[in-house]
């Protein structure tokens, strides 16, 4: 005889164990097949936790009612994001900081006693790396790749052979202006000038 009650569903895998190790993965700058790894799931599950998530919270955020049995998915899915934009945020913090050489190294406090006033003294040293313009250089490749991604040397040198074609061109244009202007004045000069008649010389009679 078949009972009529129903089976259980299948637990959800997404625990806040497991949410907590995806996080911890993301913050450091581990891809999704990682972080997956991390947790112990694969990558097809995470990118469909994350996929519900992010459907999920733009749902809420149009004022749609919201589903409870998505909060989990909502919850992971802000805060794989929130981590994610921290660490790429400190990362090119330090990008920026090496391209100005003010990047630390090594610090160093140093206790001593001052000779004059005879206190116990603290002194600070901080070693920093060298200033690397292609540091600074890779930031803007980066983040202004219009500007000065590799894509833009190509269309500046675009821009610059089109400004000479054009350039060729305008005096192309001049030179046949000014060779049309001086042949009407030279036709018009032909035209207005009369051949002078020759005249035999004449002779006085002899005496």
């Amino acid at each position: 005889m078949r009972s009529n009650k129903r089976r259980p569903g299948r637990p959800c895998l997404l625990t806040p164990v497991r949410v907590d190790a995806i996080v911890r993965a993301s913050a450091v700058g581990a891809n999704t097949a990682l972080a997956a790894e991390a947790a112990g799931v694969s990558r097809a599950t995470l990118a469909r936790w994350m996929a519900r998530g992010r459907d999920a919270a733009g749902v809420r955020e149009d004022g749609v009612h919201a589903d409870p049995s998505d909060d989990a998915f909502v919850d992971l899915h802000r805060r794989v994001e929130f981590a994610r934009a921290q660490m790429a945020t400190q990362a090119l913090a330090r990008v920026l900081q090496a391209g100005a050489g003010s990047l630390v190294l090594e610090e160093r406090v140093r206790t001593y006693t001052d000779p004059v006033t005879g206190l116990d003294a603290e002194e600070r040293q901080v070693r920093y790396l060298r200033p690397d313009w292609r540091a600074s250089a890779w930031w803007l490749a980066r983040v202004f790749p219009e500007h000065y991604g590799p894509s833009a040397k190509i269309r500046d040198e675009q821009h610059i052979e089109e400004t000479h074609r054009e350039r060729d061109l305008a005096e192309t244009d001049k030179l046949a202006s000014l060779s049309e202007r001086l042949q009407a004045v030279l036709t018009e000069a032909a035209v207005d000038t009369h051949p002078t008649e020759l005249r035999a010389p004449t002779t006085s009679p002899s005496v």
